[in-house]
């Protein structure tokens, strides 16, 4: 055993101690060394120094291509840059349905339901019929033919006078052919030309008026009652 132990270390201690005296030989006498040897061993000796010395070299951390740290006050550049001749692009203004250059129509005025004059007349007479006549009355409760016109009109807010002659004489006079609803009509029943009985036109060649034998009605005016007509006035 001690014999095979001395041959291992003889077998290591021998390139050591070549080694060392290479070095020593070179070191102390280099010039006359370099010049025996040949160009093939000078060669042979370099490549030999820097496979040792790459051997010796520490080796560097592999850095990933990929991860690359960034320096905190480092800004990212955009990754797309807007091109500086692009012209801006037009915003269209937006239309508000709220307010339009077209005016809105006026609303349209409804005709009012409330009825004429004249219509409100001859509907208040209308609504004494059948009421008896009495000499000198003013009052539903018995009309003569003045009493009733003046009561009627009254009730509509027009006061006239109170007998048929006195009437006569005021408003507008109007033709037969141009009657219209709330007109008076005057009569001379005596058939002398002195009005002495009156009533208020409805139209359709009719009147309403308070008569002797029939109390409060309507007539056609016909042959006899244009034989005693006189004339019309119109005070609406």
């Amino acid at each position: 055993m001690k014999t095979i132990k001395n041959i291992k270390w003889s077998v290591l201690l021998v390139p050591v101690v070549s080694a060392f005296f290479f070095v020593t030989i070179i070191t102390a006498a280099p010039i006359t060394i370099t010049e025996k040897m040949d160009a093939q061993e000078i060669q042979t000796i370099a490549v030999a120094t820097t496979e040792t010395t790459k051997d010796l070299t520490v080796p560097q951390p592999t850095v990933d291509p990929q991860v690359v740290p960034i320096p905190d006050n480092t800004s990212t550049p955009s990754t797309t840059p807007a091109p500086a001749n692009t012209p801006a692009k037009k915003v269209q203004p937006s239309r508000s349905t709220g307010s339009s250059s077209t005016p809105s129509k006026p609303a349209t005025a409804k005709p009012s339901s409330q009825p004429t004059k004249a219509s409100a007349i001859i509907a208040t007479g209308k609504q004494y019929i059948g009421v008896k006549y009495v000499f000198g009355g003013t009052t539903p409760a018995g009309f003569d033919c003045s009493g009733f016109v003046q009561y009627v009109f009254a009730k509509n807010g027009i006061n006239l006078p109170r007998v048929s002659r006195d009437q006569f004489k005021i408003g507008t006079s109007v033709s037969f052919s141009n009657l219209q609803p709330g007109d008076l009509v005057f009569f001379s029943l005596a058939k002398n030309g002195v009005i002495d009985h009156d009533g208020i036109y409805v139209g359709n060649g009719q009147f309403i008026n308070a008569s002797s034998s029939k109390g409060v009605t309507i007539y056609t005016m016909g042959t006899y009652w244009k034989s005693a007509y006189v004339g019309a006035k119109r005070v609406l």
